[in-house]
């Protein structure tokens, strides 16, 4: 069951994408943390690999913009060539979920 103070963060998400894939992560144990240096983003946190698996997501953009981890440990925008996504394809959802599972 999700927390009052989650879904109401989910909520606030401004894209719809972007906040299904939140609200899934959150379901299955992810939380939320704060973003180390602004307070406008935050971090989903997977406390089974102890480690943030969804980073800077920004909650008023209305484009929908999140970082996820690539080979080197380092995080960069979906929106980087090297990681092939594009938030207008149907399939985005699936394939970040898919992503994130590995």
């Amino acid at each position: 069951m999700i927390s009052i103070e989650a879904t109401r963060k989910i909520e606030s998400i401004a894209h719809p994408k972007v906040q299904n894939i939140i609200r899934v992560c959150v379901e299955q144990g992810c939380q939320f943390k704060p973003h180390p240096s602004n307070p406008n983003l935050v971090n989903l946190f997977d406390p089974v690999r102890r480690k943030n698996i969804i980073g800077d997501i920004n909650l008023l953009s209305e484009r929908g913009y999140f970082t996820l981890e690539v080979e080197n440990g380092r995080f960069k925008t979906f929106r980087n060539e090297v990681l092939g996504l594009d938030i207008n394809r149907d399939d985005f959802e699936y394939k970040v979920l898919k992503r994130l599972k590995r």
